[in-house]
Parts: C-alpha cells; sequence; structure tokens
C-alpha cells in the first residue's frame, strides 16, 4: 500500500522499496539526471531538459510536486521530493551523494534491468545517424549510432558487463571526452538495433518516445541496404 507524504504535495514515499518496470526505470534516470541531498532537508531531485518525462516520473511517483524551470540558458527543469523515507530508500538501491564519478551499477533484479537501462538511457544516452564514406568501395553509408555517457568509468564497466550477458551486445573501450571529465560506452549498427530493441520493447510503460521510436525506423533503413 502506498504511503504519502502529509504536507504541502503529496508523494509516495516507499516508492524504492518495492521493485516494478516503472520504479527501476526511474531509478535509472535519477542515476543519470538526478542528485541528493540532506543539507537543512531530505531531498531527491530528478533533473530534465524533457519536461513530459519529468511529468511521467512525477506521476509514477504518486506525486503532485511543481516542476521548477530553470535559467533560460540552460533549459532544464527539475523536481524536488523533500522526504527522508524516500532518501533512504534510493540510497538502499544504490544511490549515493556527489556521485558523478563514483556511481556503480546497482543490484537489478534480471527481470527490471532492461526498464534500469532504459531509464538511464533517456537520461544520459543519445541515439542517432551518422553518414560517411567507406573506404573500401567509397560508398555513402548512414548509420545508426547509441551512446551511453557518465563520469564513472566503473559504472559504464558495468553497464557493457551487463548488456554483453543479457543481450550480448560487443566489448568496448571507453572513450573519454571533454577534457576527460565525461566517458561514453558507444555502439555500432548491429549492437545498436538489439539495445533499442531490448529497451524499448512492446508496452513498455514510461520512456522517452522520440527515442522509441528509432526501433521503427531501423527496418526501413535495412530494407533499402543503408546499414552495412
Amino acid at each position: 500500500m502506498f504511503e504519502y507524504h502529509s504536507r504541502k504535495y503529496r508523494l509516495n514515499e516507499s516508492f524504492f522499496e518495492q521493485w516494478s518496470p516503472v520504479m527501476a526505470y526511474v531509478l535509472g534516470f535519477w542515476f543519470a539526471d538526478g542528485y541528493m541531498r540532506k543539507e537543512k532537508s531530505y531531498r531527491m531531485v530528478v533533473v530534465s531538459n524533457d519536461v513530459q518525462i519529468l511529468e511521467a516520473i512525477r506521476d509514477a511517483m504518486g506525486s503532485n510536486h511543481p516542476i521548477v524551470s530553470r535559467r533560460i540558458s540552460d533549459r532544464s527543469s527539475s523536481i524536488v521530493f523533500h522526504s527522508k523515507r524516500l532518501y533512504d530508500g534510493l540510497l538502499m538501491r544504490g544511490g549515493m551523494r556527489r556521485k558523478s564519478h563514483f556511481i556503480r551499477f546497482p543490484a537489478v533484479p534480471q527481470e527490471y534491468i532492461r526498464d534500469f537501462i532504459r531509464g538511464y538511457f533517456d537520461g544520459d544516452g543519445s541515439v542517432f545517424f551518422v553518414e560517411y564514406i567507406r573506404t573500401k568501395d567509397r560508398r555513402l553509408t548512414r548509420e545508426m549510432r547509441t551512446n551511453f555517457t557518465s563520469g564513472s568509468r566503473k559504472f559504464l564497466e558495468d553497464l557493457m558487463a551487463v548488456l554483453n550477458q543479457e543481450i550480448g551486445l560487443s566489448e568496448k573501450t571507453i572513450g573519454i571526452y571533454n577534457g576527460g571529465l565525461s566517458l561514453k560506452l558507444g555502439y555500432g549498427m548491429k549492437d545498436s538495433d538489439a539495445l533499442l530493441r531490448y529497451m524499448y520493447y512492446e508496452g513498455f510503460p514510461i520512456g522517452l518516445q522520440r527515442k522509441a521510436d528509432f526501433v521503427f525506423r531501423i527496418p526501413a533503413y535495412q530494407k533499402h541496404n543503408i546499414f552495412h
């Protein structure tokens, strides 16, 4: 049974205490684009440039907390949830303060791993097409790529191992960019195809539809032999 904050705003304070596809997604999204504080009050914060996904996360957590826009130049918005019980639940699931460079892939039950990864990907992942001239035959080729980014090498190494075990994705070299402050785990066309189908499975309960739509764009390109 849900327990709600009794003050100004509603909140399911026990949200992280019970695994579900939606809880795993929100946890993954927070691992990518959230932080936690306890100065003055216990709070969990989720940040995104996409207000719709913040609204979906807020609804999933049984909340009516306001979504606050930041400076115009930042273009991001956030939700702040005040609750010691929620804070403790997040700690129990592997959350930590000042997590950027030290977070590890948490212990997620196997049946919810793809939901957690989808949440992380929606927060700190990207999918896009690249065009290049193939060296061997000078053909213009268009391929899809996916990336996960993090400040934590161990998180990306753990994620890569999980994806290798779960769906057989290739082992990769972790890329370094942004002057060494950020790290990237990137996949090519075949692995990206498998990854997207794994994360955005039929009937997935919560997620960014614009990223899920790439699943439906794959067959058309394959049919016309654009991917190699």
